[in-house]
């Protein structure tokens, strides 16, 4: 008797916790199913805040049929870099093929969500080193579709930060795209940043910039005012300047 109460009270313990189980369960899909959501929706509004305030250029329409899978900024050797370095690219790109991932030209309407696997490589090709890490997705690229991502990948290297153009970035691109898994690719070449320093007239006087010609490096006392026309002219569309021996030799002529 006392075995079959026993049991009866382990058939209803178990069934419970069957029960509980499947509710926990299908609440915990439901609760993640709305958050993506909200947060698909909160950024597209970011998304569209940006690009009213002239902050962020983005193809909604997506009607772009000749999008570039590499998009690069456009620097003299990019190709040729890119080319003798293939075969060191292609080793560093056997993908998981069982990610679900699609090819960057496949034409789909999937969006990139909050729970989205990011994974960001980092290839060198002055030395031949890859690396790749797993990071949160930026918020800036949640609720984007592969056509979008592809145009901020484009915008990017069209206004490159300083420490960007400093370390010599030369594409940035998309590898492959889907709800479950994003990898972008950013390949820097040192060798590539040929001039550290843009010289410029302003106000007068003339103004040193990084090579990116918008990071200032100095503000000289240096005026224009007794140099030639063809001198002043050139200054006024500005001169690049190779590194600061040739920086300093320019300013001591203009100075003297």
């Amino acid at each position: 008797m006392k075995i079959k109460k026993a049991f009866a009270y382990f058939i209803s313990f178990f069934s419970l916790a069957v029960m509980f189980s499947v509710c926990y369960f299908l609440s915990y899909r439901n609760a993640l199913k709305k958050f993506n959501e909200n947060a698909v929706e909160r950024n597209k509004d970011l998304i569209l805040s940006l690009e009213q305030n002239g902050f962020l250029q983005i193809d909604k329409e997506g009607t772009s049929t000749n999008i570039a899978q590499n998009v690069s900024n456009g620097q003299t050797g990019n190709s040729t870099a890119n080319m003798n370095n293939s075969d060191a690219v292609n080793n560093a790109n056997n993908l998981d093929s069982e990610d679900n991932s699609v090819p960057v030209d496949t034409v789909d309407e999937a969006i990139i969500l909050p729970s989205t696997q990011y994974i960001l490589q980092t290839y060198d090709l002055t030395t031949g080193n890859m690396a790749e890490e797993e990071l949160k997705v930026p918020s800036y690229l949640v609720g984007l579709t592969r056509i979008q991502v592809i145009e901020y990948l484009h915008n990017y290297m069209n206004d490159l930060t300083f420490d960007e153009f400093k370390n010599g970035l030369t594409s940035f691109e998309l590898l492959t795209f889907s709800e479950k898994k994003v990898t972008l690719r950013k390949t820097y070449n040192k060798d590539l940043v040929e001039n550290q320093f843009f010289l410029k007239s302003q106000n007068g006087k003339i103004v040193v910039y990084y090579g990116d010609q918008k990071t200032v490096y100095e503000y000289t006392e240096v005026t224009v005012e007794h140099l030639t026309q063809y001198e002043q002219l050139k200054l006024e569309e500005g001169i690049f300047v190779k590194d600061e021996e040739e920086l300093y030799s320019i300013l001591e002529n203009y100075s003297s």
